[in-house]
């Protein structure tokens, strides 16, 4: 079984490390009813409070008296194991379906709202994901975008490749007219 990349990223409360993983390889968003075999032990024995599924990303938040110091590797260690099986997460009955379109209108939005949406803002534009559907993303390009020649660079040479490295299933970026 091929290992699945992770990386923990702190978060505000320094009780949840924000597990970053592959888009759209968990198939819904929200809390976990069941996890894999090791992960849910952690849950069962008290070491995590709750693990919640977001875009792009697992939550792990450790119950009290319990530090990251002495059980971080045993939770990597877990959720590795556990994201080499994605059919067996159980979301919890407040959990939503996530399938691919979802993971790329996430990634599509993370990415126009971070560095190249700032970028893009810097020159006094803006770069709209309008929509996405069946691996299709719509951006709109706006303000000073909207005439500059540089634009299709930008959409191209810069928000569709973030977005294939993440979402490989991406079929195309295609930028419409507001």
């Amino acid at each position: 079984m091929p290992v699945v990349p992770t990386h923990p990223v702190t978060t505000p409360d320094p009780d949840v490390l924000r597990w970053v993983v592959p888009d759209g390889l968990l198939p819904f968003t929200g809390e976990v009813a069941h996890a894999p075999a090791l992960l849910q032990a952690l849950i069962d024995d008290g070491t995590l409070g709750s693990v919640r599924v977001d875009d792009g990303a697992v939550l792990t938040l450790l119950s009290p008296g319990h530090s990251w110091r002495a059980e971080g590797a045993r939770v990597r260690s877990a959720l590795v194991d556990a994201l080499g099986a994605p059919e067996a997460w159980e979301g919890s009955a407040t959990a939503h379906a996530s399938g691919p379109d979802d993971a790329l209108e996430a990634a599509a939005r993370q990415i126009a709202g971070g560095s190249l949406g700032s970028f893009v803002n810097s020159h006094g534009g803006s770069l709209v994901v309008r929509s996405v559907r069946d691996g299709v993303v719509e951006v709109a390009m706006e303000g000073a975008c909207d005439e500059c020649p540089a634009a299709e660079i930008t959409m191209h040479a810069r928000f569709e490749h973030l977005l294939r490295r993440r979402c490989p299933w991406l079929v195309e970026v295609r930028r419409i007219e507001r």
